[in-house]
């Protein structure tokens, strides 16, 4: 694919989801020195670290969801999908893949479901263990991006 080829429409959707996962991933930042108690007993700033998940997720998924369309030409068939079809078109490497397509279950369990169904432990363990996935994806999609010159007019 060529610079020609990438839409700037898509490109513009692109990065304007990767905004959206770095502004995520500084307000998680800022919320990982809570600690699990903390955070257990805070009803405003679990629902602040839940609803970003969600949010840098669906971005993320955003983007695999445009590149396979442009790539394939078709949607993928799920959300874990996206980040898998992004391996075998060579945009993420498999294990960015795998840890995408995790992420992408994630999302799927924090918006189906409230209250005490969620399980504020596990939540509380990706906000102090995952976040690195996502600034690894953005570094990966961003390399794809330059590698076939869809920044250059």
């Amino acid at each position: 694919m060529t610079a020609d080829s990438f839409p700037d429409d898509r490109l513009n959707r692109i990065l304007d989801a990767v905004e959206t996962i770095e502004e995520s991933i500084g307000v998680l930042t800022r919320k990982q020195h809570l600690d699990r108690e903390e955070y257990k007993a805070d009803s405003e700033a679990r629902d602040v670290v839940e609803r970003r998940f969600v949010k840098m997720t669906e971005a993320a998924i955003d983007i695999a969801e445009t590149l396979v369309k442009q790539e394939r030409g078709e949607r993928p068939a799920s959300n874990p999908e996206s980040m898998h079809l992004l391996d075998e078109v060579g945009v993420l490497s498999t294990g960015t893949a795998e840890r995408m397509a995790q992420a992408a279950r994630f999302r799927n369990v924090l918006s189906h479901t409230y209250g005490r169904i969620i399980d504020h432990d596990v939540v509380y363990n990706a906000l102090q263990d995952d976040l690195e996935r996502y600034r690894t994806f953005v570094v990966e999609v961003r390399e794809h991006l330059d590698s076939i010159g869809a920044f250059e007019e």
